[in-house]
């Protein structure tokens, strides 16, 4: 961090957007900072602390669960309402961020805003059909998770726009969900792989279900074959076809055959 010539630690969203984008700074979003301030660029001359932003509640909205993009990986554990919603799989995977003392200091923001194959939340709102808002200079924007890492953004949160809240919908809220992380201990950052599982059953039929993989690159995908075969209730088939499309996708024998087995497990268990 020898290039960093200027802090700044601002209280409005408004302000900070303002550092963000006057070129003079040459300034970069952190928030919690704990992965991010170990490998800032060296063209970055402005560490902009964003811990002072009033974006950390975690509340209800029109029937949606919000999750300020402020709020800690502790906190969102500790939440009420993210461990009562979709069978308490966001808290779950909040507790199982790495060390405690990283949870107190990691955001959900800074989880999602750049990709990064060991991130825990992008997986989770992929799977959930999250919404991300985000400021920018020409106001505030809404998009799906899912198009987050996409070059048709054409924004950089953190460097030319802001996350400020992550936004669940509340079609979820009763969702059958789990969130799995394969890693050689409960603390390891690093994971072989995430999972995360949901689906919505009326009566006997399964009318929704997601497959959701991390771990395995930088962005987070869905399994879509395996998706139309839990749909079928079949905790086998949507085993197999999960394995095909893992397999696909160069997990290895061990990733594939653990993952898969998982997703028989889910359907046998909690649907």
């Amino acid at each position: 961090m020898k290039n960093i010539k200027y802090y700044a630690c601002p209280s409005k969203v408004k302000e900070a957007l303002s550092l963000l984008l006057n070129k003079r700074y040459k300034a970069m979003a952190l928030a919690g900072g704990t992965l991010v301030s170990k490998t800032l660029p060296d063209s970055v001359e402005t560490y902009l602390d964003l811990k002072n932003l009033p974006i950390k509640d975690i509340r209800l909205q029109g029937g949606n669960l919000v999750i300020g993009a402020g709020a800690t990986f502790d906190e969102i554990d500790r939440s009420r309402l993210c461990r009562t919603w979709a069978g308490g799989s966001i808290a779950a995977a909040a507790a199982a961020c790495s060390t405690q003392l990283i949870r107190n200091m990691a955001t959900i923001g800074g989880n999602i805003a750049r990709p990064h194959s060991f991130n825990i939340f992008p997986v989770v709102l992929l799977a959930l059909d999250a919404k991300v808002r985000l400021q920018t200079g020409k106001g505030a924007k809404l998009i799906d998770f899912q198009d987050l890492y996409t070059s048709g953004l054409g924004l950089r949160p953190g460097l030319d726009s802001l996350i400020t809240e992550a936004i669940i919908p509340a079609k979820t809220r009763n969702w059958k969900c789990e969130f799995i992380k394969l890693a050689r201990t409960a603390s390891s950052w690093e994971s072989y792989i995430t999972l995360f599982f949901s689906a919505e059953k009326k009566g006997k039929s399964v009318t929704q279900a997601r497959a959701a993989v991390g771990a395995l690159s930088p962005r987070p995908f869905r399994a879509p074959e395996a998706e139309k075969a839990m749909l079928s209730g079949e905790g086998a088939a949507a085993a197999a076809a999960f394995a095909a499309e893992l397999e696909a996708a160069r997990a290895g024998e061990y990733r594939c055959a653990a993952a898969s087995n998982l997703l028989k497990r889910f359907m046998e268990g909690k649907i």
